[in-house]
């Protein structure tokens, strides 16, 4: 598994849109916030010209442009960290144009979460290189900055190899006023499990609405990524942006039926953002139940922030007892 170069000052930091782009005031007010503290923090930030574009609200230009953009970062040797500029629904066009190969040649970080689960898992299993699911550029321009923003950055950084569950979470989305809003602690955070639980492996996943489209697909090289990590097992983290019962048990069974789950060592859930009803967990453990190992809900992933830093190919210890959650990557600083 190959580990990009930890980020050092004066490295260039490339944002992108390969899914939505950005162009309601409030949105730019905090890109230009983000892009000011991560410039006081001694980097370079770069915007590719589609950021703050926007093609239909749902795309911030054409899928052959965004494959474009995004290929010109991943392949410039003077960016050492992509990062998305926002999630979205269509970044799957862009595969007529790009395999992403061109970060093969010289391995970068690459970070975003929701729509931008294609990239990551692209980079990862078909390259073998780590990549982060955790927040878009947008989070870097929140004042001040939450927990969560700033132990991202030590990540990135090689300055940090573990993460501890927050305390409050945001449970809606909330309409911006001056641009520069953090994290609303709404709702207490409860890492659920059954009992005290310890597992470990290489860490992959994202956004379950992604993944699930992924399967079977041209793009689709998770079974032969998990037999290649078979003899360390496999950490399955995953978030929910929409849907029900009937979408879950269907959207686990075809990931299950398809190989993905073979050699798994444990499961990580996030909180649900839209589900419609109150048995998310039933409708899980309905079809993961017999692979006989633990299963974690409503932990800090995804949609609802704060939000862990995952690491994509990265050896993940999870331990959860009594509500909180501790999560790890061995050797993940060491030099090598």
């Amino acid at each position: 598994m190959i580990r990009p170069k930890f980020l050092s000052e004066g490295d260039t930091i490339a944002v992108t849109a390969p899914s939505a782009g950005v162009s309601e005031q409030v949105d730019v007010i905090r890109f230009n916030n983000a892009r000011s503290n991560l410039e006081r923090r001694g980097y370079h930030v770069r915007f590719t010209p589609n950021v703050f574009s926007d093609m239909d609200g749902d795309r911030s230009s054409p899928a052959e442009q965004r494959a474009k953009e995004l290929d010109s970062v991943l392949a410039d040797p003077d960016v050492r960290y992509v990062v998305s500029a926002k999630g979205g629904d269509f970044l799957n066009e862009i595969f007529e144009f790009t395999d992403l190969s061109s970060i093969s040649d010289d391995p970068k970080w690459v970070q975003g979460y929701s729509d931008n689960t294609d990239i990551l898992m692209g980079i990862t299993t078909a390259f073998d290189i780590m990549s982060v699911y955790c927040g878009n550029f947008g989070d870097y321009g929140m004042e001040p900055w939450h927990r969560s923003i700033q132990e991202n950055m030590e990540f990135l950084e090689g300055r940090r190899s573990e993460q501890s569950s927050f305390d409050m979470y945001e449970d809606m989305f909330k309409d911006r006023v001056t641009g520069l809003e953090p994290i609303d602690g709404d709702l207490p955070v409860f890492w659920r499990s059954e009992g005290e639980v310890s597992f470990e492996g290489i860490a992959l996943g994202g956004c379950l609405d992604k993944l699930a489209l992924m399967v079977g697909t041209a793009r689709d090289r998770v079974r032969d990524f998990v037999e290649r990590y078979r003899d360390e097992g496999i950490v399955w983290y995953m978030e929910r942006f929409a849907g029900d019962r009937e979408t879950e048990i269907k959207d686990l069974r075809s990931m299950m039926d398809n190989g993905w789950f073979e050699h798994v060592s444990g499961f990580v859930f996030g909180r649900p953002m839209f589900y419609d009803g109150d048995d998310y967990e039933d409708a899980v453990r309905s079809v993961l139940s017999d692979l006989h190992v633990p299963i974690v809900f409503d932990a800090d992933v995804g949609h609802k922030a704060p939000r862990m830093t995952l690491i994509n190919g990265a050896r993940m210890k999870v331990h959860v007892r009594d509500g909180k959650g501790r999560i790890s990557y061995p050797g993940f600083t060491e030099e090598y």
